[in-house]
């Protein structure tokens, strides 16, 4: 669970690295946390150099790992070692073409077909 003024680390290559957190836009946005699969406004932290994002740049991300452990229907229980998102545009496209690092499976409720086409390792 993501709450306010957490801050996400970015794992593609759109230029930023880490964002914190200040609205939830996902669908679990009524009770003010958002989870694995959500989209949230952010403010960018620190970026890469020579990229089009800037400092405190506002930007939306897709949460796609947690350090809050999650529970799957089979009985596994997934945890992450650090909270991790990728930058999205308005209409839900992706900014970078490149992810580092694993995804969830949780995703493929959402719309993001081309993010698991592009991900090396699902969890």
């Amino acid at each position: 669970m993501l709450y306010k003024q957490t801050k996400l680390k970015i794992i593609d290559n759109s230029g930023a690295k880490l964002i914190k957190i200040f609205h939830n836009i996902g669908y679990s946005s009524p009770q003010n946390y958002s989870k694995i699969g959500d989209l949230v406004l952010g403010s960018i932290l620190k970026y890469k150099a020579n990229k089009k994002i800037v400092k405190k740049q506002l930007c939306k991300a897709l949460i796609i790992a947690s350090k809050k452990g999650l529970h799957r229907k089979n009985g596994n229980f997934i945890k992450f070692d650090e909270n991790r998102g990728i930058l999205v545009t308005d209409s839900k496209k992706l900014l970078g073409t490149r992810i580092f690092g694993p995804v969830s499976k949780e995703i493929r409720r959402g719309t993001y077909s081309r993010l698991l086409s592009i991900t090396k390792k699902i969890v």
